[in-house]
């Protein structure tokens, strides 16, 4: 038999994390574990704090976002006033907004700075002098209103997941190139070693 055609079983299969984390300690006084089992298994032991490390830190950078964009919606929401407004025109299409036709009309208003006008969303069809809620800043001028808490919830969603995909398969590639490079170590150390136990093992001398 040749050491071509035997090949070694990977030092970290079938091992508990409890294992790998013991060995990666140096607390596995097991004779059998070589300083290689010991390599693979602070590479286990690192890629599951990585990945933890990973769900921390994508888990702060969804409350950040939560917390910025509900701070900015409750500031807008103090700054603007709704008004009713009355419609002084046709509704124009405003193009397409979330799969459909936003229309908007002009329309005028009164505020304490004074009387103002402009365009302001309607919904599709709406004829000329039709009232409507229009939302306004200090100066009186057409603000869209704050960001509903839904859309703040689904973007600190999409900045926790976007942040676990990053983090997590650039852990998982350091972990596969750091892998490869000890997959080939212990293949080198196989077939050395094997070539001093193959003549004792088969009674070839």
């Amino acid at each position: 038999m040749s050491a071509a055609t035997t090949t070694p079983s990977h030092p970290s299969s079938h091992t508990s994390l409890r294992r790998h984390v013991r060995r990666a300690t140096g607390r596995d006084l097991s004779p059998l574990c070589r300083p290689l089992d010991q390599a693979y298994s602070r590479l286990v032991a690192g890629l599951a704090v990585a990945m933890l490390a990973t769900l921390v830190v994508a888990a702060v950078a969804a409350l950040l976002v939560y917390r910025a964009e509900t701070h900015t919606a409750q500031q807008t929401a103090r700054h603007q006033h709704v008004v009713t407004a009355v419609t002084t025109g046709a509704a124009l299409s405003g193009g397409s907004r979330t799969g459909g036709l936003r229309e908007y009309a002009p329309a005028r208003w009164t505020y304490p700075v004074g009387p103002g006008a402009g365009r302001v969303p309607v919904p599709d069809g709406t004829p000329a002098g039709t009232t409507v809620p229009v939302g306004l800043n200090d100066a009186g001028n057409p603000v869209a209103g704050p960001k509903p808490a839904d859309l703040i919830a689904m973007d600190a969603v999409l900045v926790g997941c976007g942040t676990v995909t990053v983090l997590g398969f650039g852990a998982q590639g350091a972990f596969a190139l750091r892998r490869r490079a000890l997959d080939r170590r212990a293949e080198k150390g196989w077939e050395a070693a094997w070539e001093l136990v193959e003549p004792r093992w088969s009674g070839r001398r």
